[in-house]
């Protein structure tokens, strides 16, 4: 039987390879929110909030391969972040659209 908190023990070979494998992460979770915060018809509100995950993440991309402790724990919190705004996305609501007939 499998359960949901299995993959919280899994190992890696090596630091450097955890490291990566974040880094690699938190690079596609800014590029998801840099483009939520280019579209137009993206809500003002999610805009603002992708723009201000990606501001975060402009603050650490300078240090990648040579972050100190506390810019690998800014790093992993900021993937917790932009994981938890992600699904936001599917909770905006379309307004119906309205057909007259002339």
């Amino acid at each position: 039987m499998t359960s949901a908190r299995q993959g919280r023990g899994t190992s890696m070979s090596s630091n450097e390879s955890k490291n990566e494998m974040l880094v690699m992460v938190l690079i596609d979770l800014a590029a998801i929110c840099q483009k939520l915060t280019e579209n137009p018809v993206v809500p003002e509100h999610i805009r603002g909030k992708a723009r201000h995950l990606v501001e975060e993440f402009n603050v650490l991309l300078p240090h990648r391969g040579q972050g100190t402790e506390a810019h690998h724990f800014n790093g992993e919190r900021l993937i917790e972040k932009m994981a938890r705004f992600i699904p936001s996305v599917l909770e905006v609501q379309a307004q119906p659209t309205v057909v007259t007939m002339e």
